[in-house]
């Protein structure tokens, strides 16, 4: 007698008992017939109660909610809100709930464990992680049973501070397309639901998209204005605007403030307000937490147009003129400055506007001639880069190369192409000519790095210096060099080195002579109150104390760090004054921040982790790392933590041979000591699956004696799970024996 006949024949058992009854004997792929240990007990069902019935009927299926971190899964709930069964949707899951029970108890005690052990294994370390809950259609329309279970899941993570981002997602429909995504990737539906949305938004492969992150895909949504998208915990971006206004000291009702970047992102993994706005004569640039509306960082430089025109002034042009550079370098030096060229029919001026102040710190006039150029039998600026680069020896198909200046100029009169680019190596200056496309020069130069070695090393220092000047001087001279000024407590170095050969081309030593000095504890305490760090509650490594000099100016060098961030300061000796102050990320956060959005869940081996901060407008670190799958390449900013640049390459492995399902069929066959030409065998199950993403062979299978169940590796042909289960002699003589061969082997 089959299931379902059984409990009609009870009576005032409905319809959806019966489905979940059946839908439980069905997990558990056993033959069609039913035991008569399961025919008791559910005869005795008749015995019940009322209570009893209503118990039962509690315990039907309700529908089922999942929830996303990286981890997901998927939570089977009863009519009276109890969990029902938890089933992991990929391994993240599996590896961090293997030991943790979560059946039979409270929504609310079941999120809460699946907090803590997702804790445990590092997925929510940062306390703010954005957590994705999904609705089927049956909850979604059961609104009692969902509120219900909204509050609670919403009381569960909202009592732990790993969560800084909850969004609801429900009315999910059927779509097969969706269905198929959260099959491949692992994921639930709600999230396979967000990536379609993206990937049909930006026409990115599925796959691509599939490994952005749960931020990134919440970004589209709140894009395509979806209303079962809620955020909790954040303050608005129209707070977090209010309070860089009132910073700044800009009030929008009496000014004009331009708004070019409205973003929510993150800083070092913690979410924050990225805002860019100008006004008539300066720009800004803000860092506001989102959830406290603290300013991680804020910048004010006076506008382009407004260096310009403070240039233009003190050249005395009345000409028109034309900008060839309009740089703002503001990055790990003492004073952010805009660098401008621009020349009229006669002149060029070469220009360093202090990009805070607004006054000349630098500037350089030459007399040159030009006509209007005739462009009608050059090579094109793409043929000047391939002869440039072929020159140099690079492949831009094989190497990461950086161009930061292609322009068409003239050399004494002479049309050419003017290219700068860089690699992870070195960097190079060239001039193509225009017409003919014959290198008329061509510079190498060492990085700045280099130089500073070699400097060092001439000097024979074995003590930790400061550099008060590192910077290259490449324009308009016979020999383009580097000019390094360094010193420790008791001598100061001055040298000159070649930028293309490397060579010492002149080098000065002065003792520094010190009195009247604030003391090294006095300037360390000056430090670490404008760092916000107190030695009493944190943890503080000092890894550099001395007394330099800075420019001839005699101060304390301090560098140390926390567990979270690296600092370096300049304290004068004299009146306690900072000079200078830089907060770094750490090199393991910054890897951190690359690994979490390349979404990667693979071992990777890294062959490059650089900090490059020396001589760039932006300091920044550098990575290259790979898997078996992908090769990436990420530049960090040293100070944000934001992502600057990121490339990912594709590794595509060879695809994998199957064995088949027939071998597959044979394997278990052989396993189990079955022979199909002597005993009645019949499949109940024959597919390819995967088994924590390895494909794989589900084989179920039963004799009048034994039902087995087999997972068969899709490659090797190895048997990687089996189980069998063999039936009492009371239930094998309810079943026709349909064995042809009593004498055939079984276990």
């Amino acid at each position: 007698m089959k299931t379902e006949v059984l409990l009609r024949s009870i009576g005032k058992i409905n319809d959806e008992l019966i489905a979940d009854a059946e839908s439980e004997a069905n997990t558990k792929r056993k033959p069609g017939w039913t035991k008569l240990g399961t025919m008791a007990a559910c005869l005795a069902l008749v015995l019940c109660t009322g209570i009893a019935t209503h118990a039962i009927r509690s315990n039907v299926t309700a529908g089922t909610f999942t929830m996303d971190v990286n981890p997901s899964v998927e939570y089977t709930i009863a009519k009276s809100g109890i969990v029902k069964n938890v089933r992991c949707l990929n391994s993240d899951a599996e590896n961090a709930l293997s030991d943790v029970a979560l059946g039979k108890q409270s929504v609310e005690t079941a999120l809460t464990r699946t907090v803590a052990a997702y804790e445990a294994c590092g997925y929510m370390e940062n306390g703010e992680a954005t957590v994705l809950i999904s609705f089927d259609s049956r909850l979604d329309a059961n609104a009692e049973l969902k509120a219900s279970l909204s509050a609670e899941i919403r009381k569960a993570l909202e009592q732990t501070d790993a969560v800084g981002t909850l969004v609801f997602h429900s009315e999910l429909t059927e779509n097969a397309e969706a269905a198929k995504i959260a099959e491949e990737f692992h994921v639930s539906l709600g999230r396979a639901d967000w990536i379609l949305t993206a990937a049909n938004k930006t026409g990115l492969p599925t796959d691509e998209v599939a490994r952005m992150s749960l931020d990134e895909l919440l970004k589209f949504q709140e894009v395509s204005g979806i209303s079962s998208v809620s955020v909790s915990k954040f303050i608005s971006l129209e707070e977090a605007k209010k309070i860089a206004l009132k910073d700044a000291k800009l009030d929008e009702l009496v000014q004009k403030i331009v708004f070019t970047r409205e973003e929510l992102s993150r800083n070092q993994g913690k979410p924050c307000y990225l805002l860019e706005f100008y006004t008539g004569t300066n720009q800004y640039f803000y860092q506001i937490d989102a959830k406290s509306g603290s300013i991680i960082y804020a910048g004010k430089f006076i506008t382009l147009s407004e260096a310009k025109k403070i240039a233009l002034d003190d050249a005395g042009c009345k000409d028109k003129v034309s900008f060839t550079e309009e740089t703002l370098v503001s990055g790990g030096i003492k004073t952010p400055y805009y660098r401008l060229v621009f020349a009229d029919a006669k002149t060029q001026w070469t220009y360093r506007i202090d990009a805070v102040l607004g006054i000349v710190l630098e500037k350089k006039q030459k007399e040159t001639v030009t006509t209007e150029i005739d462009t009608a039998d050059f090579i094109s600026l793409e043929e000047a880069k391939k002869i440039a680069l072929k020159d140099a020896g690079l492949d831009e198909a094989t190497q990461k190369i950086v161009f930061t200046r292609e322009e068409l100029n003239r050399n004494s009169g002479k049309p050419c192409y003017i290219l700068e680019f860089y690699t992870a190596k070195k960097q190079y200056s060239y001039k193509v000519d225009a017409k003919n496309g014959s290198i008329m020069e061509a510079y190498h130069f060492i990085f700045l790095a280099d130089a500073k070695k070699i400097a060092l090393d001439d000097a024979g220092v074995n003590v930790k210096v400061v550099f008060t000047t590192e910077e290259l001087v490449a324009g308009g001279i016979k020999t383009p060099y580097y000019r390094f000024v360094f010193a420790d407590a008791k001598t100061q170095w001055t040298y000159r080195i070649d930028a293309v050969l490397g060579t010492v081309l002149e080098k000065q030593q002065k003792e520094i002579v010190t009195t009247d000095f604030i003391s090294l504890e006095e300037a360390k305490e000056i430090a670490l109150k404008d760092a916000g760090l107190n030695e009493a509650t944190q943890k503080i490594v000092f890894t550099r104390e001395e007394l330099n000099r800075n420019s001839g100016k005699p101060c304390y060098i301090l560098e140390f760090y926390t567990a979270k961030k690296q600092y370096s300061y300049k304290v004068d000796a004299k009146n306690g004054s900072i000079i200078e102050a830089y907060h770094f990320i750490l090199l393991a956060d910054a890897k951190k921040i690359a690994l979490d959005d390349a979404g990667v869940s693979e071992k990777v081996t890294f062959t490059e982790e650089t900090l490059v901060a020396g001589g760039i407008k932006s300091p920044y670190y550098y990575f290259a790392f790979e898997s078996a799958s992908a090769r990436w390449t990420y530049k960090i900013d040293a100070v944000l933590g934001v992502i600057m640049d990121k490339t990912c390459d594709k590794i595509t492995p060879p695809a994998p041979e199957f064995i088949g399902l027939e071998k597959a069929k044979q394997i278990a066959l052989e396993d189990a000591e079955l022979d199909e030409t002597a005993q009645k065998i019949v499949f109940t199950r024959e597919e390819l699956s995967r088994n924590s993403g390895k494909p794989c062979y589900i084989l179920e299978f039963y004799t009048d004696k034994c039902a087995y169940s087999y997972k068969i590796d899709a490659v090797s042909g190895e048997v990687i799970g089996k189980k069998t289960e063999w039936f009492s002699r009371q239930e094998s003589d309810t079943v026709p024996d349909t064995s042809q061969n009593s004498d055939s082997k079984h276990r």
